[in-house]
């Protein structure tokens, strides 16, 4: 995750790239990619925008909640008060710098993660299954690049991936902001916007 690691591919650098984007902009335009894919008329296409929308909104607050209970540092503090931890076996970095610039917010859990989870979690449920193949194209600030997967777990685990490749969160906010996330999906899923049943 540092500015001039050698350690990062370039795949994960494109991958830290790709999912810069806030999450709303990015899961909103995967639903409406596979929307258009599977032809969905206008009230789907609605009831599926706001769905993802919603348990994103959800997770939003979840993920603000919890960060502020735990209030864990960034990896960015972590490296370079390194020598301030109580570890001997851990050195500081003063100058070490993230790749991307990094929110002034607590690290876990990470709240993309969290949003991705979600999203992904939703986008299963209504396609009534998670294999759903799907290409999408970045938008700013790194418009252009376009990612193709296999499932809308996948893409969540790439976009949880993307912020350690990044340099913003540890793997633990990533791994447990998608867990967090799924909760919020199935539960967002199961009671908004039931469809009319006459």
């Amino acid at each position: 995750g540092g500015r001039a690691s050698a350690a990062r591919t370039p795949e994960q650098t494109e991958i830290a790239r790709y999912w810069y984007e806030g999450s709303p902009q990015g899961w909103g335009r995967i639903a409406r990619v596979v929307s258009a894919q599977r032809g969905l008329d206008r009230w789907d296409n609605a009831r599926l925008l706001a769905l993802v929308h919603a348990a994103m909104a959800d997770g939003f607050v979840a993920g603000a909640d919890t960060r502020y209970l735990y209030n864990f540092w960034r990896p960015v503090t972590a490296i370079r008060a390194g020598d301030t931890d109580g570890n001997d076996a851990t050195t500081a970095d003063p100058a070490w710098e993230t790749f991307l610039n990094t929110p002034a917010l607590p690290d876990y859990p990470s709240t993309h993660s969290v949003l991705g989870g979600a999203a992904a979690a939703v986008l299963a449920r209504f396609f009534g299954g998670d294999q759903v193949t799907f290409s999408m194209t970045s938008g700013p600030p790194f418009r252009g690049i376009t990612r193709s997967f296999a499932s809308f777990a996948q893409a969540a685990h790439e976009n949880a991936d993307s912020r350690v490749f990044a340099g913003l969160h540890f793997r633990s906010a990533c791994r447990d902001g998608v867990r967090l996330g799924e909760q919020i999906g199935r539960r967002a899923f199961a009671v908004h916007l039931q469809p009319y049943r006459r």
